[in-house]
């Protein structure tokens, strides 16, 4: 028995990162993740992809050279991501001659900087042609990666409409991003990426969880042995309307102050939040922990609530655990918290010595 597949994003921004915050490709670590993903090259809506500077290619190169460390690691490169426009995506799928283009491009790009294959990640496919052409680019793609023994994965949306059976049947793994659930477009506080629901929550928001998604992507038609459940290691932060210490839906005013890493707000790194705020609590429903530090709300993940996910991987037989991203982990002098947590859940324990079992 082998250890589940353990992916682990990796912002390429992170190295301009300033102070404690920089991560560069020789701060990560190779024996944590069976697959270690490159995040982002944008693609173009002719088929083709944004050319990379030589200081990014220098990058990348030294990313794949991890594998010299541990020949057992697989790299991705993955394409589209948040900042890229959804119109590209849209327009490349929904024409055969742009669907292929764009497969021989990506399979060009991976064996061009060494990838062992690719993540394609658009967010989101919107309309029912969105749907079916999603498929069939991603048919495209599996036929020009899997020919070339490239490996082909696909990051999706929680609560979001898919023909899931048939994105099944191109890729090798699904990677469900199974957080963001709540943020500061909801103008109240709740959970980024609560394992289950709360009773304090409506219908609708009892469907915002890591369990009820995954059981949607099952009941969808989606082979557990596929299906990867993305893990945070970052939190989603608020500003509060008032200065409140416990719960979720307290009314906010907006995002919460940027960290002074991560320099976004509304987002804090897991050593932001770590490094911010002293009142830590954990609600008991939902399995994550949360903080507050005066008018500032903060829902993220801790090595408590990321144990509860893998134990909830292992008991349901899933494919295995992504997490974005590994450069918000704590990951300064090689701690990497949270994804350690993961690796060791995850790792197959010896079995007990049967009665067959000879004790030397």
């Amino acid at each position: 028995m082998t250890s589940k597949p353990v992916f682990g994003f990796y912002g390429g921004w992170a190295t301009y990162r300033s102070g404690k915050g920089r991560c560069t490709v020789e701060d990560l670590n190779p024996d944590l993740c069976t697959h270690l993903i490159y995040a982002f090259v944008e693609p173009k809506d002719d088929g083709t992809l944004i050319r990379k500077d030589d200081n990014e290619k220098n990058v990348m190169d030294s990313f794949n050279d991890l594998r010299k460390r541990n020949p057992r690691l697989k790299t991705l490169v993955s394409f589209g991501g948040a900042n890229c426009d959804k119109s590209v995506y849209a327009k490349v799928a929904a024409d055969s001659i742009l669907r292929k283009s764009f497969a021989v491009n990506v399979r060009g790009f991976c064996i061009r900087y060494g990838f062992n294959g690719a993540d394609i990640d658009w967010e989101f496919p919107e309309s029912s042609s969105d749907h079916s052409n999603f498929v069939l680019l991603l048919s495209a793609m599996a036929s020009e990666l899997h020919s070339h023994d490239l490996i082909l994965t696909t990051s999706v949306g929680v609560n979001r409409e898919y023909d899931v059976s048939g994105i099944a049947r191109h890729v090798d793994y699904i990677l469900l991003m199974s957080y963001d659930y709540n943020g500061t477009w909801d103008h109240y506080t709740g959970h980024n990426a609560p394992l289950c629901w709360g009773t304090v929550e409506t219908d609708y928001q009892r469907r915002l969880n890591v369990k009820a998604s995954v059981s949607d992507w099952i009941g969808g038609g989606a082979p557990k042995s596929k299906l990867i459940v993305g893990l945070a290691a970052y939190g989603r932060t608020f500003t509060l309307t008032s200065t409140s210490t416990e719960g979720t839906r307290r009314p906010t005013s907006g995002p919460g102050r940027k960290g002074p890493y991560t320099d976004e707000a509304g987002i804090l790194a897991y050593y932001e939040v770590k490094d911010m705020f002293e009142q830590r609590m954990w609600d008991s429903e939902q399995h994550v922990p949360y903080a507050v530090s005066g008018d500032q709300w903060v829902s993220y993940d801790n090595p408590q609530s990321i144990q509860k996910k893998c134990e909830f991987i292992n008991s349901e037989d899933l494919g295995g655990a992504m997490i974005w991203s590994i450069d918000q982990d704590e990951f300064q002098d090689g701690k990497f918290t949270l994804l350690r947590t993961v690796v060791k859940c995850l790792k197959p324990t010896e079995p007990a010595c049967s009665m067959k079992c000879v004790v030397l």
